[in-house]
């Protein structure tokens, strides 16, 4: 009895049905002109939209004739600049870099509100490989010339981490599905996958580059980078649903993953599920012990422990605990100030935080007891769980007095430019920022020796604060409050600091505090 046909494009045996077993390519197909590049809003890239074996091997020609010309007349490209810190999600992170508190002159070590560190990104891929040598790598020397050639250029171009275009996406799939099983094509293709959706991140392309990560977890489910990189990517534009969602799917790959168990109870905090996130860490450390799970899973039951028997209220905006009863008039009070605050802040601002904010009010010990804060600190914004923590003294029912009132302004500002930036800002903006719209004004000129740090590199709690809000004064007053939004949006979208402050303010970070230094004097 005769058998199937072999399928055309990868050989495998007995490929008599609509697609291939093995491939997945449509044999219907198998002819048509590859589709253009996607729309942000199309669906993902499917098997059957690959450039056909035809193509491929007419790329291959051209690439190789193209590459002898190229390395004729030019050197091999210089890896970028130095390697980012060990926490980055890559060691070729995406230009611009990830946006960095840049050195304040004058302001460098001073005090501020602690906060717990910043949710952890995925460890370093294995060390870069050398650059192209003129000779295939050694487990590469099986492959069909051809393919030898194209892994070679596929490989440079993921090391190179720029100019990848939708054709080298095809190629890579297409090689990918002749030889699923070698080494260095399955190093390729996810290295190839990953770099593009960092360009696609870093031209502003979220929705793109959300896409190339899904991509690399399908193709190779069993690598912790893609998956690390997907959650990496859903954790910075703040999108705390996704992340959650991603890394679910990543632990059912990787039952054992210590980031990934991480990285789903962050998500869960976000969200204020910390009982959610408390169990995710205990089933972690169930199967093996981790430092980092075990602090955070102390801090966590620690916090549980003092809101357990506290009344909750929500509003539109706010999830708010207190102590006392779910009818008590402090609630309805506390919730009508947040409300009023959160619509000012959307004004000003131009932006809101995507989701509802936890805030908890705490008698003073215990707010120190959670919070691990110095005695002069009464409130925080903690940007890792996202929950505003306000110490409060007995309130009368109903009535929120001024100071609480301001605090609350003070502290939900921190959380509209978390929001609005997606990650850090120097505390000179951020502060001063929560200063000035809280309603505070310096109300004279600032000497300039209370900018100065002391032996020991610090400033006076006071002065840094007096410091950071003349700083923003002087930026709202010469360029107004659009400025100011405009920074925050572009850090959000470059998460590069002094790229964002040059484009909206026209001049760097630095040369500005130079000159309100100078305007100080």
């Amino acid at each position: 009895m005769a058998t199937a046909p072999g399928c055309p494009r990868c050989g495998a045996p007995d490929a008599g049905g609509a697609e291939c077993p093995r491939c997945g390519v449509v044999f219907a197909k198998m002819r048509r002109s590859p589709a253009p590049p996607p729309r942000e809003d199309s669906p993902p890239e499917t098997p059957e939209r690959r450039l056909d074996r035809l193509d491929v091997a007419l790329l291959a020609v051209l690439v190789v004739a193209g590459a002898f010309w190229y390395r004729s007349t030019t050197s091999p490209p210089a890896e970028s600049g130095p390697a980012p810190s060990p926490r980055a999600v890559s060691r070729r992170a995406p230009r611009p870099a990830r946006a960095a508190e840049p050195p304040d002159p004058g302001l460098a070590g001073a005090p501020a509100p602690p906060e717990l560190p910043e949710p952890p990104q995925p460890p370093d891929e294995a060390p870069p490989e050398p650059a192209p040598a003129a000779r295939p790598p050694a487990d590469a020397a099986a492959l069909p010339e051809a393919d030898r050639q194209a892994l070679g250029r596929l490989a440079a171009l993921a090391r190179e981490g720029a100019g990848i275009a939708v054709a080298d996406i095809y190629a890579a799939e297409d090689l990918f599905a002749k030889h699923p099983e070698h080494p260095q094509v399955r190093r390729m293709i996810e290295r190839l996958l990953r770099a593009a959706a960092r360009q696609e991140e870093a031209a502003g392309r979220p929705l793109e580059a959300a896409r190339h990560y899904v991509r690399a977890t399908e193709l190779l489910p069993e690598s912790p980078g893609a998956w690390w990189a997907l959650v990496a990517l859903h954790s910075r534009a703040r999108d705390w649903s996704e992340a959650e969602r991603a890394a679910r799917r990543g632990l059912s790959a990787l039952p054992s993953d210590a980031w990934l168990h991480r990285a789903l109870a962050t998500a869960l905090m976000r969200q204020d599920r910390n009982d959610e996130a408390a169990d995710v860490l205990r089933r972690l450390l169930a199967r093996a012990e981790d430092g980092e799970a075990r602090t955070l899973l102390a801090r966590l039951e620690r916090e549980l422990a003092t809101a357990r028997g506290m009344a909750q209220r929500t509003s539109s905006h706010f999830r708010l605990r207190f102590e006392g009863s779910a009818d008590d008039p402090l609630g309805a009070a506390v919730l009508r100030v947040l409300e009023e605050k959160y619509d000012m802040l959307a004004r000003i601002l131009d932006g809101a935080p995507d989701d509802q904010i936890p805030v908890v009010l705490y008698p003073r010990q215990a707010f120190r007891e959670v919070s691990d804060s110095p005695g002069w600190v009464g409130a925080n914004y903690n940007h890792f769980d996202g929950r505003i923590r306000i110490g409060t003294r007995d309130l009368s029912a109903g009535l929120v007095p001024l100071d609480l009132e301001r605090t609350l302004t003070h502290e939900l500002t921190h959380a509209f430019v978390d929001a609005v930036a997606r990650g850090p800002v120097p505390s000179t903006i951020n502060e001063g920022l929560a200063q000035y719209l809280s309603g505070r004004r310096l109300g004279y000129r600032l000497a300039r020796a209370r900018t100065v740090p002391g032996p020991d590199g610090r400033l006076l709690v006071r002065d840094f604060y007096d410091a950071a809000l003349s700083f923003v004064e002087y930026l709202l007053e010469r360029h107004r409050q659009s400025s100011m939004n405009d920074l925050l949006r572009r850090l959000g979208q470059t998460r590069n600091f002094e790229e964002a402050f040059r484009r909206a303010y026209g001049e760097t970070y630095a040369g500005m505090r130079e000159e309100w230094l100078r305007q100080l004097e």
